[in-house]
């Protein structure tokens, strides 16, 4: 069953993102753009850079090393006070962080000093809003400790307004911190770069001209991501409020009474519900629950439709009133506000996709055989892709990045072949034309040698592990990495799987889960956040003497791909091994992935 999605507009993220950017940099006021409530999603951090915020903020250590590892090397600043256990691993990842603890900032000191670096920090201060901060009247006495540390260089303060006790920016509170860092520069000689007043709740107050001169930083997350500022929820001016939206499968249909019939008394949560006798009505049920959003703050894209409550797997609406005739399996889209949104970026059950607008996916009309395998001579194979629906074109050009990044362009789906493995060729044309890829691998071999057997080192190369001069990682991160079907790999393999969070099923993973259940996570895997995935097949992963996937699993992992209609591309290349797979059968899983069933034709 199709479960619950959110769609994702990186055009009008970056479009809000450029919007307010501009606003602030008329006032004199630089953006750090907050990507924590989608858990640090690469393409949103992508778009907000590209629309100009000078860093990226974020809570979480897990999101920090996400964008990392997705090749964002802009300045990163580490919202959340960091914790004791985790000093080293921030002064790694992190350039900037909101500090009010004094002996945090002494262990930050200490490890910067054991990695000869110096990590910026900027103190916060509590204005009231009781959430973290020096209290004023400890903020001098820190500010002499912190700059006694070698290790440490205190680059500006701040505040954090609105959220714990919801205190709102104002002429007063914003001058008391203009105050205060003046205090810290007049009393120990130094200057702070930064002034940060607070997140975008005090987009108002810079709108109106009472935000103080000095305040020239402002750390926004909400107003990027929905469009609207955080005092009254207004939309603000030149900015989309549905740049991210959850979508629901309707999944029963039908007209029942509007009150429960018989006694009633405590739901599923321990509420007592209450309802509206409006007769008979027409109830649509939806594939999200409580597990995956906060369903009180749903709002239905469209107006006729009403929320009557929820269960922890359905989403109960009243579409009685609805603007279009709703039918079993179409799409019900929701508007979000923070909760909700936060809710289901979290939740390990909705998919995150995203749109891309001009470069939004195309329905394939044609594929390229590129190389020289011999199953491209194989007539039943193009009979087939010829019924499936697909133009082709046999071509033994030789492969390049070029070819490949043409052939996307156009809406192509190439297949790679031949004796020679062409996979680090073909990824880096795929990188050419996809800002967010994911790849699967199945294969026995990790291919992350990062020194000699260029025969196992494709995945090493792309990454950057190999030679940082063809680094991918940037379109092809590592947490878009899946490796099916595993059965070697050399130590230094499984550091780099474990370091850079490889996705890896082994052979005993896939006895254990089955191959329908590792390709539902898998495909998952490489389609969360991602334009679609490059798919690559060696043959040396189908059973050999006992161990291996069988044929009918590699089907069916085949078949699954098709399903997802996400891939880009199909590899073949360098797998000449025909111990285990003839032309023939290597034929039949090429079919399968494009789309092939028994009762197709």
């Amino acid at each position: 069953m199709a479960g619950p999605e959110i769609l994702v507009d990186i055009q009008k993220v970056r479009e809000n993102t450029r919007t307010l950017v501009e606003f602030c940099r008329s006032r004199g006021v630089a953006v750090t753009g907050v990507t924590k409530v989608t858990c640090g999603m690469p393409l949103v951090g992508k778009a907000m850079l590209d629309g100009g915020v000078v860093s990226i903020g974020e809570s979480r250590i897990e999101n920090i090393q996400r964008l990392r590892s997705s090749g964002i090397n802009a300045p990163v600043m580490m919202l959340r006070i960091p914790p004791l256990s985790r000093v080293d691993e921030i002064v790694t990842t992190v350039d900037i962080s909101l500090n009010s603890e004094l002996s945090v900032i002494q262990s930050l000191s200490e490890a910067s000093l054991k990695k000869g670096k110096i990590h910026k920090i900027i103190l916060m201060v509590d204005l009231g809003d009781l959430r973290e901060g020096i209290w004023p009247s400890d903020l001098m006495n820190v500010s002499r400790e912190v700059i006694d540390l070698k290790g440490v260089k205190i680059t500006g303060i701040g505040t954090n307004l609105t959220c714990f006790g919801g205190v709102l920016p104002s002429r007063k509170n914003m001058k008391e911190l203009v105050s205060y860092a003046e205090k810290i520069e007049n009393a120990f000689g130094l200057h702070l770069d930064i002034i940060s007043g607070g997140n975008s709740s005090s987009l108002p107050l810079l709108m109106e001209g009472g935000m103080p001169g000095r305040v020239n930083h402002l750390r926004l997350g909400e107003s990027i991501i929905l469009g609207r500022e955080t005092v009254k929820g207004t939309l603000w001016p030149g900015c989309h409020n549905d740049a991210f939206q959850l979508t629901a499968e309707v999944i029963e249909l039908k007209k029942k009474p509007s009150v429960p019939i018989g006694e009633t008394g405590m739901d599923a949560f321990g509420e007592t519900p209450i309802f509206s006798d409006k007769g008979e009505i027409l109830r649509a049920i939806l594939s999200v629950g409580r597990e995956d959003v906060i369903i009180d703050n749903l709002e239905p894209v469209d107006k006729g439709i009403s929320v009557l409550g929820a269960s922890s797997d359905h989403l109960l609406l009243d579409v009685t009133e609805c603007q279009q005739k709703l039918n079993l399996g179409d799409k019900v889209n929701f508007d979000l506000n923070y909760g909700a949104l936060l809710a289901s970026m979290t939740s390990k059950y909705v998919k995150k996709t995203p749109l891309m607008g001009d470069s939004e996916l195309m329905t394939p009309i044609k594929t390229l055989l590129l190389g020289n395998s011999p199953i491209f001579r194989e007539q039943i194979l193009l009979d087939h892709l010829k019924e499936m629906g697909f133009g082709y074109e046999v071509s033994d050009w030789e492969i390049s990045e070029e070819l490949i990044s043409s052939s996307l362009d156009v809406g192509n789906v190439p297949i790679v072949g031949g004796e020679i493995n062409k996979a680090a060729v073909a990824l880096k044309g795929m990188a050419r034309s996809l800002k967010q890829a994911g790849l699967i691998i199945f294969a026995p071999h990790a291919s992350l040698i990062v020194q000699g057997n260029e025969q196992r080192s494709f995945l090493a190369e792309i990454l950057g592990f190999r030679d940082d001069n063809t680094n991918l990682s940037s379109v092809i991160s590592p947490e878009s990495v899946v490796i099916i079907g595993l059965r070697h790999a050399e130590r230094s393999e499984v550091e780099l799987i474990k370091k850079h969070n490889i996705k890896v099923y082994t052979m005993e993973d896939i006895d254990l889960l089955g191959m329908r259940e590792v390709m539902i996570n898998s495909l998952r895997q490489v389609t969360t956040g991602t334009e679609g995935f490059y798919t690559r097949l060696s043959t040396g992963v189908i059973k050999a003497e006992g161990e291996g996937l069988t044929f009918r699993e590699a089907h069916l992992a085949m078949e699954m791909i098709a399903d997802s209609a996400k891939m880009k591309i199909f590899d073949i290349s360098g797998t000449p091994d025909k111990s285990w797979i003839d032309d023939k059968g290597l034929c039949n899983l090429v079919e399968s992935a494009f789309g092939k069933r028994i009762l197709n034709f």
